[in-house]
């Protein structure tokens, strides 16, 4: 049974530990937030889980992040519907929706919802900044752990050449 359990917490961490360069976290942490701010009965929200997959990012920090950005979105509902409704309404827009409304994928995606559409638009707008902060937030942390581990003569990592001469 403990096997079980370390089996199941080991492949858990594992998700987080896959990829772990500074632009892979930023790029699943910013499709996390995308994927957050989504609500998950549309193809969209299946197509970012699929991107998430597809994509050479941390799945784990995905993940993580989309959870916690729904918990947010609860609360913000009321605010990202308005915004989806007042470009739905939109007259020039109009013309653009109908035709793309004909074919099923469209149709699928369930866009012509203001709060799928309105939280698509949020998302995207989230998505370069998100992407940015966590890049540049990895690159320092793991430039820090570098310097770290240069300054530590006892690190398994930190060679050092014997410059003592043995006399005979």
């Amino acid at each position: 049974m403990l096997e079980l359990i370390w089996i199941v917490i080991g492949g858990f961490a594992g998700l987080f530990l896959k990829e772990k360069k500074p632009h892979h976290i930023a790029l699943a942490a910013a499709i996390g937030v995308l994927l957050g701010f989504m609500p998950k009965e549309n193809l969209l929200a299946l197509l970012l889980v699929l991107a998430l997959f597809l994509l050479r990012c941390n799945f784990g920090v995905g993940i993580l992040t989309a959870a916690l950005v729904s918990l947010l979105t609860l609360r913000l509902d009321m605010f990202i519907e308005p915004i989806g409704a007042k470009l739905l309404e939109n007259a020039s827009l109009l013309r653009l929706e109908t035709n793309l409304f004909q074919y099923p994928f469209f149709a699928w995606t369930s866009l012509n919802n203001t709060l799928v559409f309105g939280s698509l638009l949020i998302g995207l707008a989230a998505f370069c900044p998100v992407y940015l902060f966590v890049f540049i937030v990895c690159q320092g942390f793991i430039s820090q752990s570098k310097q770290a581990d240069k300054s530590v003569p006892n690190n398994p990592n930190h060679h050092e050449k014997n410059t003592e001469t043995i006399a005979g």
